[in-house]
């Protein structure tokens, strides 16, 4: 939900689809996450969380807080954790959560939209290391998928 610090849903991307889902693009210790945790099974921190998580720029306090809040829900909670990352942010997560939590890792390309379903969608990571899948394997997300979104 464009515009909101969080929000819930089902989770409609990735491996947690269909858990009740706390999306958060901002939260923090002082609010009731041992609450949250009891309502909602998975967390969701978006790219916009994670780049502030992680941004040098803002100071060691300002990272110290958005990571407070996530180590906080995998230590005290048995709640699920996704963090979205994109290129920029992926190397400079750190390691334990990396470990920890289920990462969504986002590509932008709007070509992958024509290709065929039994075309392969290939991720080139250096010599030899090709990950790949057909698109009729892919999940398949749209926005009507997300209408049933509620801001809290």
């Amino acid at each position: 939900m464009y515009g909101k610090k969080q929000w819930r849903g089902r989770e409609v991307e990735g491996r947690y689809s269909d858990l009740m889902t706390y999306f958060v693009r901002e939260l923090y210790e002082d609010d009731d996450i041992e609450e949250i945790a009891s309502l909602y099974p998975h967390f969701y921190f978006t790219i916009e969380y994670v780049t502030k998580m992680i941004d040098l720029t803002t100071g060691a306090g300002n990272r110290e807080r958005h990571m407070k809040v996530i180590r906080t829900i995998l230590d005290d909670t048995f709640n699920a954790v996704t963090l979205e990352a994109n290129a920029a942010t992926l190397k400079k997560i750190p390691i334990d959560m990396f470990n920890r939590c289920h990462i969504i890792y986002r590509v932008q390309d709007d070509a992958v939209q024509h290709l065929k379903d039994t075309d392969t969608f290939s991720v080139d990571a250096g010599w030899y290391r090709v990950s790949q899948v057909t698109k009729c394997n892919m999940m398949h997300i749209n926005p009507d998928n997300y209408k049933f979104d509620e801001d809290i």
